[in-house]
This record gives structure tokens, sequence and C-alpha cells, in this order.
């Protein structure tokens, strides 16, 4: 990483606790780091370097994180955005599937941890958890079905395909239950639903009926993930 050249703009509001971060990753980082406004604009001409730029979800609306994304749009290329104060991973998926993020850190992330990850998205890679990940490539893989009325996913909601396609990259119903913070009964009740709709009477009947349909994701597509 080129410190000289890069920055980072923290979307926020101003207080106390935000300025020591501000503080801890200047000393950390060695780079210009700004704190601004949720409304505010940014000079085009000005920081020609890679740039991350940390949207504070406590603080901002959709539309905040859209007007940074809509300014910075000339250069995509040497910018990065990333969402902090995460409260959990379920909103992650939520913010994601409505706004092109490359970086997420949740609220209890350590500051070294935070740290590391904008320096690797200085460099140009993405810093998402490997759960998180994984949802999302699953979500993006049934959203293909959304309008495939004859495929025999198309009657599962969301969480049961989500749920589903855990099961395929190998996770047990404890597994499951662990990733998604729920219990492992209600991992079996959904799976009963899962069965009941694709008309299968279990799990490997199931996902051999899952590995049939077209544009499938390549097995173990998420054994390259980071982190």
């Amino acid at each position: 990483m080129d410190a000289a050249n890069a920055s980072i703009v923290m979307v926020t509001q101003s207080s106390p606790q935000n300025e020591l971060f501000l503080d801890y990753l200047r000393r950390q980082l060695e780079c210009d780091v700004s704190l601004m406004a949720s409304d505010a604009f940014i000079d085009p001409a000005s920081d020609e370097g890679p740039m991350v730029v940390l949207l504070d979800d406590d603080h901002l609306e959709e539309n905040d994180v859209r007007h940074w994304l809509e300014q910075l749009g000339h250069r995509q290329d040497r910018t990065a955005f990333a969402a902090f104060n995460m409260a959990d991973e379920d909103r992650a998926m939520t913010l994601l599937m409505h706004v092109p993020l490359q970086g997420v850190f949740y609220r209890n992330d350590p500051l070294s941890l935070i740290s590391k990850g904008i320096v690797r998205m200085l460099e140009g890679e993405m810093w998402l958890s490997r759960p998180l990940m994984e949802r999302l490539l699953t979500a993006y893989w049934y959203r293909q079905y959304e309008e495939g009325s004859g495929t025999p996913l198309s009657s599962l909601t969301p969480r049961e395909r989500e749920i589903l396609g855990m099961l395929d990259s190998g996770a047990s119903n404890q597994d499951i239950a662990d990733r998604l913070m729920i219990s492992e009964h209600t991992v079996k009740s959904h799976l009963y639903h899962v069965f009941r709709k694709l008309k299968v009477r279990n799990r490997t009947q199931a996902l051999h009926l899952l590995r049939q349909q077209p544009n499938r994701l390549p097995d173990n597509f998420s054994s390259n993930m980071r982190r």
C-alpha cells in the first residue's frame, strides 16, 4: 500500500469515540484520514490515490449511502466502500442486497482487524467474512430462479433457499443454526417445509434435485473465500 497517496473517509457524526477511532487509524496506517457528514461533497479533482469510504451504519440511511456511491462514481476503480458499526450478519445481508459494498466491519470487531481490513481494501481486495460471502453467493444463485415459476426451487422462501444452500455446502443442522443464530429445532422445521415443497423425503433427495438445476454454482464454491 502506498500510504502517501491513500486516503480514508469516515462518514459519520462527530463524537469523542469516533475521533479516537480516527486517531488510531492515522497512527496505524500513516495516511490521510478524515471525518465527513453524510451530506458532504468531495472535490472531484482531489485525492487521486486509493480511497476507502467507511459508512457508519448507525447514522446513515440508504439514501446517504447512495449519495456517496454516486458522487465518487468517477473514481470507482480507486474507491472502495465499507459499512462499519454493523450490528450483525442479517443486517449486513439486508444492506448488501441493495447497496454494492466491498467491505463490512461489525460493531464488535477489534480495531486491529478493522485496520487490517482497510489495508486490504486499499490494495483492491474485498473484506467480507466467509459466512457472509457464502450467504451472498447463495442469495445471488437462487435469485436466478425467482422468475422461473416452473422451477421447483421457486416455491421456497428466501430463508428455506438459504438453508438448502448451506446444506449443499456441507453444513450440518447445528452449523446452520449457529450461523443463522436460530435453534436447531427451527432449522429442522424449515427443512421439513423444504422437503414437502420439493416432494422429497430427505436431504439426500433434496440435494440431488438441487444439483440437477441449470446454472448451478460450481461445487465447493466457498473453498476459496478468505477469513
